[in-house]
């Protein structure tokens, strides 16, 4: 048996033996100590679906050596493959005999007992296979992306992405393509969207091999969980947004902002006494200052901020001539508002914008009308982050530092994109608890 099978037969066996140690848990959990009695009412008729969750997982490719590593993606998957097995075992379920599993409400609980646990063990897994686990690679064409991503890989061997080689313009001989491929024990074929025409038709004979074939945006994605500023034109955008708008997502997420918003401005209305005394004592000027903001569409609305720098103007703000950047260490910050920024709490304002709707929890930060204005000049799509309707926090400032240039916009705007496009709850939540440990560790500017 070679490693790669090897490694799979291992991932299976401790998947199906979870399912089993879920439901024992779920057994122990709902009937204490009638437990055994139980175990042996549940026993059979989960063994009969455990193969639906076991071909729900491979159908999601997670048994694939691109998977062994613990990624956004990966998450995606297995939360998918979950959801499918769930609702085809409650259907299942209802096709038995009445009574045979009763309360049927187990299915859920065992759904979220063994998602838990199927995480941290492939986490476990892929952390000790880490360092033996080699992928090697070759590039159908080449350019910066390609050449960032090789880069990237020798910075990172941990990875254990092996580059074999570049081809920079079409082969003329596909021969040199497949000779490369079985001489170095090939196993990924990244293809660059310009290539595809001149090498798709010859990739066909790789599909019956265990070679996997893979675009490179969808792998520059992976890898860096953004977009790739150079492969994003007019039809991906067409392509990939096309979905932007999420019915049910949408529902969801403003429920989870209405209930965010409220106890989030509750919080803003019994802290308001303590820092606006603080924001006084140190400096003139209101406690809370308004500013405009671009919103989802390029709506223009007001956001509300406690006051963390010098009132220099008028209107409560610290610019005297015209929209500047906020700069890391920025002089006209006071002390109030160093601490204020670290913990996050000059945002609490912005509670009652997403309260009303404004903002959501999650999104792109909204920037305001005269850099957009600016921005949108220089920066090829800037006005696709506003898709979305823009949050407190978001995929960009939990993987990006705080940016005060068009270049940091820009590189900022690929991550906004990448949110855009693959939104979802799994992906709001991962940012909502990534945030909490950027203010508990005292990241924040």
């Amino acid at each position: 048996m070679n490693k790669g099978l090897f490694r799979k037969t291992l991932l299976l066996l401790g998947d199906w033996t979870l399912l089993y140690a879920s439901l024992f848990v779920l057994v122990l959990l709902r009937y204490g100590g009638d437990w055994l009695a139980n175990w042996r009412l549940h026993f059979k008729p989960f063994s009969i679906i455990f193969p639906l969750w076991i071909l729900s997982i491979y159908g999601n490719y997670l048994y694939e050596t691109r998977f062994f590593r613990q990624n956004l993606d990966a998450l995606r998957a297995m939360g998918v493959s979950i959801f499918i097995a769930l609702v085809t075992s409650i259907s299942a379920f209802y096709l038995f005999p009445p009574g045979l599993i009763h309360p049927r409400r187990n299915l859920v609980i065992f759904a979220l007992i063994y998602g838990v646990t199927i995480v941290i063990w492939r986490a476990i897994f892929y952390r000790i296979l880490r360092n033996s686990i080699e992928t090697k690679l070759l590039f159908l064409g080449g350019g910066k992306e390609v050449k960032e991503l090789i880069v990237f890989f020798k910075k990172n061997p941990h990875l254990k992405y092996d580059n074999r080689g570049v081809f920079d313009k079409p082969p003329s001989n596909f021969k040199e393509v497949t000779e490369k491929i079985s001489k170095e024990g090939v196993r990924l074929i990244v293809v660059k969207p310009d290539q595809r025409s001149h090498s798709i038709k010859n990739l066909f004979s790789l599909l019956s091999s265990d070679v996997v074939v893979i675009d490179l945006s969808t792998f520059y994605e992976q890898i860096f969980n953004k977009v790739a500023p150079g492969l994003a034109d007019d039809a991906w955008f067409i392509k990939n947004m096309e979905n932007v708008s999420l019915g049910v997502y949408e529902f969801g997420k403003r429920i989870v902002d209405l209930i965010i918003g409220l106890f989030g401005t509750i919080l803003f209305i019994v802290s308001y006494i303590p820092l606006a005394i603080a924001i006084k004592l140190e400096s003139k000027g209101p406690v809370i200052f308004k500013q405009k903001r671009v919103g989802k569409g390029g709506e223009v609305f007001n956001i509300y901020k406690f006051r963390s720098m010098e009132a220099l103007s008028r209107d409560g703000s610290a610019e005297t001539s015209g929209a500047t950047w906020a700069k890391v260490d920025d002089k006209r910050i006071t002390t109030v508002g160093k601490l204020m920024r670290k913990m996050r709490l000059d945002e609490l304002p912005q509670f009652w914008n997403i309260l009303i709707g404004d903002m959501s929890f999650v999104g792109p930060r909204p920037e305001r009308p005269e850099f957009v204005e600016s921005l949108a000049q220089k920066i090829p799509y800037y006005n696709m982050r506003h898709l979305v309707k823009p949050g407190l926090t978001g995929w960009a400032q939990i993987n990006y530092k705080y940016g005060d240039s068009v270049k940091d916009a820009g590189i900022k705007l690929e991550y906004d994109i990448f949110y855009a496009k693959k939104r979802s709850l799994t992906l709001d939540l991962a940012i909502f608890l990534k945030t909490i440990k950027v203010i508990l560790t005292r990241q924040g500017q």
